[in-house]
């Protein structure tokens, strides 16, 4: 830990509404132990993002948020290490007689983050949250100084590392509200998995909630996706072009998903949205991700 122990409380509810306190702490760990002056300037945003972030997504945050600064190489063994947790979930769900193409499918997964781990935690990745404890009652952020300074999150006076840290603050909440992520985990079938309707609305919410807290703490929005190439590294561009990369990047879940979410809170309001983190079908179908008015149309119900 870089120093003493933020402790922040947000507090307040609209009015009308019984007023309550949710208590967070937040850590920031340095584990490169050459990072001392990032870990500090993460601290000072959270003391200011944390309660934003609540107001933002009118989510709730885990009593303990822990932010960890780390190398590429921890990076890609912890992602690993996650891979094969929800595989193994998946393959509880499972028929034994399926066993072999789960183990087929968990092999080609970790092949392949392998094989562009280097360009991801090393250059083009800043942060992944994950959740931990029995039902998410923690959470950590991984955040990896090289790729932050490829990005040009790190660029003097840009707020992006503002934006970067709402963004995972608000995967915190969200792995809060639906236990750990156990709501659709167990709902969804394990042949079919659901990852995209489930990584549209978790980046989606938290693209449209870092651009919401952001504008509220600068009088507009800062956006890293659309920096300057001059922040970036050359690096970072050549990253970018690589064809694995370009493969992956096919789909641009955060622009779609902000837009589906966007539609969706629009619609029907943020709390009536919040729904969605703990009803599995509530989640739009592949139809609905083809034609998202279907979807606000049927979350328009929930008002």
């Amino acid at each position: 830990m870089c120093s003493d122990t933020p402790h922040y409380t947000d507090a307040g509810a609209p009015d009308g509404e019984a007023a309550r306190s949710i208590s967070t702490e937040a850590k920031v760990w340095d584990e490169t132990g050459h990072h001392g002056g990032l870990c500090e300037r993460v601290e000072d945003i959270l003391t200011k993002v944390v309660p934003v972030v609540r107001e933002v997504t009118e989510l709730d945050l885990p009593p303990l948020v822990v932010f960890r600064i780390v190398d590429p190489e921890t990076w890609q063994a912890e992602s690993e290490a996650d891979l094969t947790e929800l595989v193994g979930r998946y393959r509880q769900q499972l028929p034994r007689w399926k066993a072999p193409a789960i183990n087929v499918m968990e092999r080609m997964v970790v092949s392949r983050l392998r094989e562009v781990a280097p360009l991801l935690g090393g250059v083009l990745v800043m942060g992944a949250t994950t959740a931990v404890g029995p039902v998410g009652l923690s959470s950590r952020t991984m955040l990896v100084p090289e790729a932050l300074e490829h990005s040009g999150a790190l660029h003097p006076g840009s707020h992006y590392l503002t934006q970067v840290v709402a963004h995972e603050l608000v995967h915190h909440a969200q792995n809060l509200a639906t236990g750990r992520r156990k709501v659709w985990a167990d709902s969804i079938p394990a042949a079919l998995l659901g990852t995209t309707a489930i990584k549209l609305v978790e980046e989606g919410h938290a693209y449209w909630a870092d651009q919401e807290v952001t504008r509220r703490l600068f009088a507009e929005p800062k956006d890293i996706r659309t920096a300057p190439s001059s922040v970036r590294s050359d690096a970072y561009e050549a990253a970018l072009k690589d064809k694995r990369i370009a493969r992956m990047r096919r789909r641009d879940t955060y622009a779609e998903g902000r837009r589906l979410v966007a539609a969706a809170i629009d619609a029907v309001g943020i709390s009536p949205f919040n729904q969605v983190w703990t009803d599995v079908e509530l989640l739009p179908t592949k139809h609905e991700l083809r034609q998202h008015e279907k979807w606000v149309g049927r979350l328009s119900g929930l008002r």
